[in-house]
């Protein structure tokens, strides 16, 4: 792509255009953003403007365009999300941005973010409203490696402002990166500096880098002391003379000095070990089916709602497009009109409960064929503006005429904050292409968290830095999915791990893929316990696996996880089993160490040594008591919200048990009956024909 880099002078911003080249793209154009005449730096949460005096030497020394525009505005929007707001200092970077893309026809624009949401919301707002793919491959890179790499790869950059303790502006300022590397590293392990200035403890000024034509040379300064402060003193550098200078040797035509992209590097690791894995599953059964892959023909589902629960949490199901008995005259409105028509049946739905589309944390999305999926987003996306929810979309085998089905959990809070406490929540939308994880450009976050809870995307293996799907097996579809869930965790709260997780969702295309995605799952969890040594045994949510005939992008599997940021040692965990008549009912429940969300998974399986066949009637009355047992076993009492049965196609008692379940639960749950989520898929692991997955909360 041709890409604009946002240059402040700094060693992130120049970095990052290395990463874009070496990325492949194009680098036509440089621009900033400058004080007003006569001001070094502004007090603004935005912009380096520090060594503004010596940007102009960048469009000579990188031999291109630099547009420059002078900051108007200030910071009026300072929350979480920004909203396009006349007299914001972001105002003035769309006006930049737009006139770089009249005058250079640019599509990307680089930015050197590395961890700083409020920064980076701003700019991916104004790239959505132009139109422009960020390109932020500095993204929550590990600091102290980063720093590493930017010098070792010949980014020459000084320290042109120092604001933390430890850092002197008499001895420090003018020093170079490579210079300062230890001392950096130092701070950063006794005070926890951020060692690449991520917390505003030093800003710097690159003087040369491989892509520079011409190295930019200081030849006056002087130093400013802003804030004389005897233990955090705050001083910079303003430069009064400088000039360009030819290299000894020419730019190199040779590829630029940076090491493998840190996408494939971590790819390259788990490549052997899931070769490996795909090899020996390879032998195993390929699951194949000739029954037809629908639901009996009907009616579309009726909504339904479970309770609202005390922490104002309440799950909406039965969400879909199609209304008619004449599934023909369904089928021939096409996906766009049912899609239209699913999001009219919602909007009556939230307002029946007064609430909003604002209220939205959770989509669930089937789509009958997802050959239908760019359409229907065309219509999704028109629904949700900054902050949107977070979504799961896979392919099922929807009855004939019903094209999408949805479902959605609801979030306001049902009273304000009790004293000394707060209320958070907070989406993480990150559109930026990095290498960190995948880029959700779409109409959904990577995920929502509500105070203590974590409500992830699906996440697929697709390779962050390109967004192309990975080259490989299941093995290495599961453990780099898995891989980006666990970043997003953390990117979330920097203690949330994999092992937070108390429901997990993984969609797999092919039986054979089920021991190797559990494989997978139960290694990641033993790796992260060892990381933690001496601590006693961890109860994850049990990993549902069920086996659907398409996934996005063509990928073999797909994760979804919801996670709660609790003592998870601490955690309450019961298993039962039973024997029924031509069937087995395997029970399990785990409540979070505060008591306020759990998750029970209750399957059914018919296994070959069972003598002859299940009873329907038989297997829900132990299904209803089961669930009405457990929910005893509580140690504080929940609100059942969401009951997601995943039901085995091809097999006539999980018919049965579908067509029952709905009725069963409310016989044996009365009004906190949850709602009722029915997914067919293709198969379920150990013989199964129905696995139910309840999310319950306070």
């Amino acid at each position: 792509m041709k890409v604009v880099a946002l240059i402040s002078g700094g060693k992130d911003s120049c970095y990052n255009m290395m990463q874009c080249v070496a990325a492949g793209h194009t680098i036509v154009a440089l621009a900033n953003l400058r004080p007003a005449q006569h001001t070094d730096e502004l007090d603004s949460y935005m912009y380096q403007t520090v060594g503004h005096q010596a940007i102009d030497l960048y469009a000579e020394a990188m031999g291109l365009p630099l547009y420059r525009r002078t900051i108007k505005g200030s910071s009026l929007d300072t929350g979480k999300e920004y909203c396009e707001r006349e007299g914001d200092e972001v105002e003035d970077l769309y006006q930049l941005l737009k006139l770089v893309k009249e005058k250079e026809s640019v599509e990307a624009v680089s930015v050197g973010a590395i961890l700083s949401d409020y920064q980076r919301v701003r700019v991916e707002n104004v790239c959505s409203r132009l139109q422009l793919q960020p390109l932020a491959y500095l993204w929550r890179r590990d600091q102290e490696s980063l720093l590493c790499e930017m010098i070792s790869c010949g980014v020459h950059a000084l320290l042109i402002k120092v604001a933390a303790f430890g850092l002197d502006p008499e001895k420090h300022l003018g020093k170079s990166l490579a210079e300062m590397e230890p001392h950096l590293k130092q701070l950063s392990q006794k005070y926890g500096v951020h060692i690449c200035g991520e917390g505003g403890e030093y800003e710097t000024f690159t003087t040369d880098c491989p892509l520079f034509k011409k190295k930019i040379v200081i030849d006056a300064m002087e130093t400013v002391i802003h804030s004389a402060d005897a233990f955090a003193p705050v001083g910079y550098l303003r430069f009064t003379q400088m000039h360009t200078q030819d290299k000894g040797q020419g730019p190199t035509a040779s590829p630029l000095p940076l090491r493998a992209c840190p996408c494939q590097s971590a790819i390259d690791k788990m490549t052997e070990e899931a070769e490996y894995a795909d090899k020996t599953r390879a032998i195993q059964e390929e699951f194949t089916s000739n029954d037809d892959l629908t639901c009996q023909r009907g009616h579309g589902p009726t909504p339904a709602h479970s309770s609202r629960s005390s922490a104002g949490y309440q799950w909406i199901s039965g969400i879909s497009g199609a209304r008619g008995e004449e599934q023909g005259e369904e089928e021939s409105i096409g996906i766009r009109a049912q899609t239209e028509r699913a999001f009219k049946t919602l909007q009556d739905e939230l307002q029946k409960g007064s609430w909003e589309m604002k209220n939205i944390v959770l989509v669930h999305l089937y789509v009958r064929d997802m050959a239908d999926f760019k359409e229907l987003n065309a219509v999704y996306v028109s629904h949700f503006a900054s902050g949107p929810p977070a979504r799961v979309c896979v392919e099922a085998p929807l009855p004939k005429g019903r094209l999408l089905q949805m479902d959605c959990l609801l979030h306001a809070w049902a009273r304000p904050p009790s004293e000394g406490r707060f209320q958070c929540r907070e989406a993480m939308h990150v559109q930026s292409l990095s290498h960190w994880a995948p880029a959700n450009i779409g109409p959904y976050s990577q995920a929502v968290r509500v105070d203590e809870a974590v409500f992830c995307a699906g996440q697929i293996a697709l390779v962050p830095c390109s967004m192309q799907l990975v080259a490989g097996g299941a093995a290495l579809q599961a453990q780099l999915c898995f891989g980006h869930v666990a970043h997003v965790l953390e990117a979330m709260s920097s203690s949330l791990r994999l092992r937070h997780a108390l429901q997990a969702h993984c969609y797999v295309t092919q039986h054979g893929h089920i021991p190797t995605v559990r494989a997978t799952w139960q290694r990641m969890l033993t790796q992260a316990e060892e990381d933690c040594y001496g601590e006693p045994e961890v109860h994850c949510g049990p990993l549902v696996v069920v086996v659907v005939p398409t996934l996005p992008r063509g990928a073999a599997v797909e994760l979804h996880v919801m996670a709660v940021q609790d003592d998870h040692t601490e955690r309450t965990y019961s298993q039962t089993s039973a024997q029924l008549p031509g069937a087995i009912l395997s029970c399990e429940l785990v409540q979070a160490s505060d008591g306020q969300f759990a998750t029970l998974s209750l399957a059914v399986s018919t296994p070959s040594s069972a003598k002859g066949s299940a009873d329907p009637g038989v297997v829900l009355e132990a299904v209803g008591s089961t669930l009405a047992d457990s929910l005893k076993k509580l140690e504080r009492p929940l609100t059942p919200l969401c009951c997601r049965g995943f039901i085995k196609l091809g097999a006539a008692v999980s018919q049965q048990l579908a067509t029952g379940l709905e009725e069963c639960l409310q016989r044996y749950l009365g009004q906190e009956s949850p709602a009722v989520v029915l997914v067919p898929v293709r198969d379920l692991p150990d013989r199964g024909v129905l696995h139910l997955s309840c999310w319950l909360s306070v």
